[in-house]
Formats: structure tokens, C-alpha cells, sequence
């Protein structure tokens, strides 16, 4: 049995410019394309410290580790936003009385992302700087004594605003940033020629 045939252009149904635009942004920015743009992110190496702390500064603490693949989900809404999850797993060592005390930590970054439209013929996936209100830690204190804890309470809020700096740097590197940056006009010019050679 014979496909239908497609329909042809002055046959479609007309729509107003602003609902074209609305599901031209759904189709082109979508959770894999987003992920896509912030891929280079997962594996990058993230240090801090040592910072010395405690009574006279007699214990020191460090952290190493790297950022895993982050996840991004859609959020229901007006605008069109993703919810962006930066996980980073750290390796923290407190140095205390000649003793070294070495622990998991997760740390959670938490960021919105939104797709705007930017002058010309440009969509733009916006991502704020994260605070640091917007990273969660867990640190796996099994085992832990109370001291070690103290001393990484007392480094938490610091531990915290580094890691919201870091990744905003991240996100805002050039090579990230001009992923988040799609010109619409670049890509239709590019698939011009190609096009006409198919139609020939």
C-alpha cells in the first residue's frame, strides 16, 4: 500500500510567529543537546586547600577529587529551563596530631538553566553562577571522631563558596560557553549549499 503523500507547504496549517518560535526553541533546545554542550564538564579536577584550622591552626584539611557526568532535567513552565545537577565527589584528609584522617565527601551543585533568545538569531542557554546556598555536602562521617567532625564543620561554609566558584568558572569557560551559545543563522547558511545539491 502507497505512503500518504507529505503535504505540501500551502497545504499546512499557518501558525502565528510567536507559536513557530515557541516550538522551534522545543525542538532545538532539548535535555540531550544541553547535556551535549555542558559534556566537557565531567572529569575535571577540583582541589582545595590545604586550609589550617583549629586551635592555632594545628590541623590542616585538604580536598581532591573531580567532577562526575552531570544531569539535567526539563522544568515544567512558562519559560524553557533545565534543572542542572553537578555532582563532585572530593576526598577529604585532616591532618590532626601527626595523624591523617581521610574520608569520602559529595558535594552537589545545584543550578537553573535557561534557554533565552539573543540578537542576531542567536539561543542562548543561560546558567547563573551558583552561591553557596546552592551546593549541598555529605560528608560519610563512619567512623569518624568528634574532633575530625568539628574541624570540618568549621571549613564547611568555605568549602561550600570555593566549589561555587570553581564551577562557575567551569561553566563559563570558552569552549563550554560557546556551546551554550547556538547561532541559528550560522547553521542555516552552513546547510544551504548542501540542501540545494539534494534538491538539484
Amino acid at each position: 500500500m502507497a505512503e500518504d503523500p507529505k503535504p505540501s507547504p500551502e497545504s499546512r496549517e499557518d501558525y502565528s510567529y510567536e507559536a513557530f518560535g515557541r516550538d522551534f526553541f522545543e525542538h532545538a533546545v532539548t535535555v540531550e543537546r544541553v547535556e551535549q554542550a555542558l559534556a566537557n564538564l565531567t572529569g575535571n579536577e577540583v582541589n582545595f586547600g590545604p586550609r589550617y584550622v583549629g586551635p592555632g591552626g594545628l590541623a590542616s584539611i585538604k580536598a581532591e577529587g573531580s567532577i562526575r557526568e552531570p544531569s539535567v532535567t526539563r522544568r515544567e513552565g512558562d519559560l524553557i529551563e533545565f534543572a542542572l545537577m553537578i555532582p563532585i565527589d572530593l576526598e577529604l584528609s585532616v591532618r590532626l596530631a601527626a595523624h591523617d584522617h581521610r574520608f569520602k565527601t559529595e558535594l552537589r551543585a545545584h543550578l537553573r538553566l535557561t534557554a533565552r533568545a539573543k540578537a542576531p538569531l542567536h539561543i542562548f542557554i543561560d546558567v547563573p553562577a551558583p552561591s553557596e546556598n546552592d551546593i549541598d555536602v555529605k560528608v560519610n562521617a563512619q567512623g569518624l571522631r568528634a574532633s575530625v567532625l568539628d574541624l570540618v564543620a568549621d571549613v564547611e561554609g568555605e568549602l561550600k563558596r570555593y566549589v561555587a566558584r570553581y564551577v562557575g568558572k567551569q561553566i563559563d569557560k570558552p569552549e563550554i560557553r560557546r556551546m551554550r551559545d547556538i547561532d541559528v543563522r550560522r547553521r542555516l547558511e552552513s546547510n544551504a549549499p548542501e540542501q540545494q545539491a539534494k534538491n538539484a
